[in-house]
Parts: C-alpha cells; structure tokens; sequence
C-alpha cells in the first residue's frame, strides 16, 4: 500500500516562547494548504532531562546530545531553530548541525506575512518569515534569519546570517544588517545605513548613523523620563 504524506518530518530547536510560536506557524502553513507541508515531530532541547516532556502539547523527543542518533531514523529530517538569540543560532549550527547529511533547513514563510515571489528577492536557508511581516523588492537574507510579527524591511536591504528583526521594527531602504545581529522590537533604522555585525539596536531605538561591529544602542528615553520625575 502506497504510504500517505504526513509532511516533511520536522523538529524545531529551542523549547521557549520563540520554538513554541515557530510551532504555531508551522500548523497554520498546514492550515494553508490543501495537504500538510510539514509533520512536526517535537522539540529538541539543551538539557537531556526535558526529554519526554511536554511542551504546548508536544514532546521534546531530543536533546543536543542525542540528536545525531535520533535524526539517523529518518531518510529526511527537517530542521529550524526556534531560537531569537543569534548567537545562539550560530552555536548550535556550527557544533551540531553542519555536518549532519540527511537534514534540511526549510524557509518558513507564514501564509499572513507580504513577501513578493515576483520579484527580485534572495533567500538563504533555515529562515523564519512571521506572520504579518512586509518586504517589498531586492531584499537578500541570508541563512537563520527570523524576521518576527509584523515587521517590515525596505527595498534593496541586506539581513545577513542568524540576525534576528523583533516584532514591529522597521528596517529601511538599502540598510545592510550584518550577521549576528538583532533588532529590538519597536526600532527603526533610517535608510541607507549598516549596522555592523554582531549588534544590538535595542528596543524601540531609532538609528540615523552607521553602527559599528558589537556595538549595543539602546533608546534612552525612558531613562530620560525617569530622571525629570526626580528632578520635578
């Protein structure tokens, strides 16, 4: 008998708000379409003792330590990493996963999120597009990039490897984002900027000039605030 398709087999890494959310638009992708895209299996966790547990109604079937042997039970095994931090990201890759054969590293594109296929946009792998995300023409990302709810990146922009753009950010035309780097929720960045790899725009920030490599800029106006109320 011809076996039914369930989906491609995948796991996310990651059991936090981050993983259980990816878990949520990888079940309203199936929702999208007439067959399921995806089988997801469960979540894989650093800690061996979360084996077995339940995580929003699904098991942690893995740990990192294991993962090679359970991935061995499949011809092919889809994977994303659920996780915001990039480096993060970048650890768990470049110490577990590169070398692993027989795994894939789908884009997931939520069904709700703007992302133009007739244009001239290039995507790497392993991405995660949110729902209610927009972008518009000439966009590059790179691999392990997440682009959370309901952010938006300009024409001709640059996000490069395990960066990371939160919820409500803006990022403008022709910015270059380099690898490593994240976004807070609610910043925005003036177009034609770069922000250097490895760095943090922290929340709600506005950023007029280049940021340097491992550079944290942080919105000061609560801070601000705070200290008029003291002074008043």
């Amino acid at each position: 008998m011809e076996k039914i398709w369930e989906g491609l087999p995948i796991v996310i890494f990651g059991i936090g708000g981050c993983a259980k959310e990816i878990k949520l638009l990888i079940e309203e992708i199936n929702q999208h379409n007439k067959t399921n895209v995806f089988n997801f299996l469960g979540y894989v966790s650093n800690n061996v003792e979360d084996i077995g547990k339940k995580v929003d109604g699904y098991d942690v079937v893995a740990s990192n330590y294991n993962f090679i042997e359970f991935s061995k039970q499949y011809p092919l095994l889809g994977v994303c990493i659920g996780l915001g931090d990039p480096t993060a990201k970048y650890k768990i890759y470049t110490s577990l996963l590169q070398n692993i054969n027989n795994i894939v590293f789908p884009n997931l594109i939520h069904p709700n999120s703007f992302v133009p296929t007739h244009v001239n946009n290039n995507f790497g792998y392993g991405n995660v597009i949110c729902s209610g995300v927009s972008i518009t023409t000439n966009i590059t990302l790179g691999n392990f990039v997440l682009l959370n709810r309901n952010c938006a990146v300009g024409h001709d922009s640059f996000i490069g490897d395990y960066c990371t753009i939160n919820p409500l950010a803006v990022v403008s035309g022709n910015v270059k984002v380099d690898s490593l780097s994240l976004i807070g929720a609610g910043s925005s960045i003036k177009e034609n900027l770069q922000i250097g790899a490895g760095s943090i725009v922290g929340l709600g920030a506005i950023i007029v000039k280049n940021v340097e490599e491992n550079q944290v800029y942080m919105c000061k106006a609560a801070e601000a605030r705070r200290v008029n109320n003291e002074q008043s």
